[in-house]
């Protein structure tokens, strides 16, 4: 039997988890992604490499938090614009045919649609370790 103070100490430890859980699915609502292609690539210097390529689309004013790539990024603009700083790098725009890339654990400081009405749509292309995770937050 589970006295009052377990029950308390339960439910309040399950409050920050349910805030977390909406703030994720607010931000997941906020950045559509569509897996295109994955691709092992040969052993290089005794590295397993993986290449994807993802589309990804901000919904007006969507962005994304403050976070890090482990491999190799590069981001070509379909559609709309892109807010982008790297690392204390200045804030940049990127419209269609427009391209960045982002070294490997740098500081992806700033990640947003540029409009409130309309969709930012983009291609990223990674080369990564195979098995490791291609996102880490900022720390």
């Amino acid at each position: 039997m589970i006295n009052r103070r377990e029950a308390l100490k339960a439910a309040a430890a399950a409050i920050p988890l349910g805030a977390s859980v909406r703030a994720q699915t607010a931000a997941q609502e906020q950045l559509k992604r569509v897996a295109l292609l994955t691709q092992d690539l040969p052993k290089m210097d005794g590295q397993e490499l993986v290449v994807t390529v993802h589309q990804l689309e901000y919904t007006p004013g969507g962005s994304s938090e403050a976070h890090r790539h482990n491999g190799c990024t590069f981001v070509y603009v379909l559609e709309g614009a892109l807010v982008a700083r790297i690392d204390d790098g200045p804030e940049t725009t990127y419209r269609p045919g427009q391209m960045f890339y982002e070294p490997p654990m740098h500081l992806h400081a700033v990640s947003r649609n540029a409009s409130q009405t309309e969709p930012a749509k983009f291609l990223v292309f990674r080369v990564i370790e195979k098995g490791k995770p291609a996102t880490v937050p900022a720390k």
